[in-house]
C-alpha cells in the first residue's frame, strides 16, 4: 500500500483539464451598467504542473458566450407612436495564471485552493433600431473592448475515478474593473474532467 501511494503521488506531476462553468457576472455603479449582467455557460480549459507534491502552477483559459439584453422605449414622432429598441451585447474572455496548494495526492478526493492574476478582455456592443422616420439609416453599432488584469481566486475538489482521471468540481471568482465606470465581479461554478500524468 505505501508503494501504491508513492506511485500515485509521483504520477501527478502535471495535469490538463477542461469543462463547463456558469459565469454569474454582475456589475454595480450606474443602473445602466446592469444591462451587462449575465448568467452564461463558459468553456474552461487549462493545465499545470506540480512544483512540489502540494504546490502547483498553471494556466486557465475561459471562453464565454455572448449575452444580449434589449430595452425598448415608446416615443411619439409626428403624432405617431414608434418603438426604439436598444440592444446591449457583451462577452468576457480571460486567461489566468494560477498558483495552487493541494491536499495530499494519496487520497481519492483532493482539494485545491488557488490564487493568481486573470487577464480579461470584455467586449461591449450597443446598437439601436431607430425607425426611418427618426433617422434615414440606422446608426452603426458602437463597440468597445476593455482589457484589464485583476486578481482571481478559486477552489476545486477532484474525485479520482481512475488512476490518472478525475472529475472536478470548480469555483473561480475574479474582480471585473474596466476604467473608472464599469466595476463588478464574476463567479463561475462548474464541472471539469482532469487527466494527470
Amino acid at each position: 500500500m505505501p508503494l501504491l501511494c508513492a506511485e500515485r503521488a509521483f504520477a501527478q506531476t502535471a495535469y490538463v483539464q477542461g469543462g463547463i462553468e456558469m459565469d454569474a457576472r454582475r456589475f454595480s455603479g450606474q443602473p445602466g451598467d446592469r444591462v451587462f449582467d449575465a448568467n452564461l455557460p463558459t468553456l474552461m480549459v487549462g493545465g499545470g504542473g506540480f512544483l512540489t507534491p502540494m504546490i502547483s502552477a498553471g494556466v486557465e483559459l475561459d471562453i464565454g458566450g455572448e449575452s444580449q439584453v434589449a430595452q425598448s422605449v415608446a416615443v411619439t414622432i409626428a403624432g405617431r407612436p414608434e418603438t426604439v429598441t436598444t440592444t446591449y451585447a457583451s462577452r468576457r474572455r480571460a486567461v489566468a495564471a494560477l498558483f495552487g496548494i493541494h491536499s495530499t495526492a494519496t487520497r481519492a478526493v483532493r482539494v485545491g485552493a488557488y490564487a493568481g492574476l486573470a487577464f480579461t478582455a470584455f467586449m461591449q456592443r450597443i446598437s439601436a433600431d431607430a425607425p426611418a422616420i427618426v433617422l434615414n439609416t440606422p446608426p452603426p453599432a458602437t463597440e468597445f473592448t476593455h482589457l484589464a488584469a485583476a486578481p482571481i481566486v478559486g477552489v476545486d475538489v477532484a474525485v479520482a475515478v481512475a488512476r490518472h482521471f478525475a472529475l472536478v468540481g470548480v469555483v473561480r471568482a475574479q474582480a471585473l474593473a474596466f476604467g473608472s465606470e464599469l466595476h463588478g465581479f464574476s463567479v463561475r461554478p462548474g464541472v471539469a474532467a482532469r487527466v494527470t500524468f
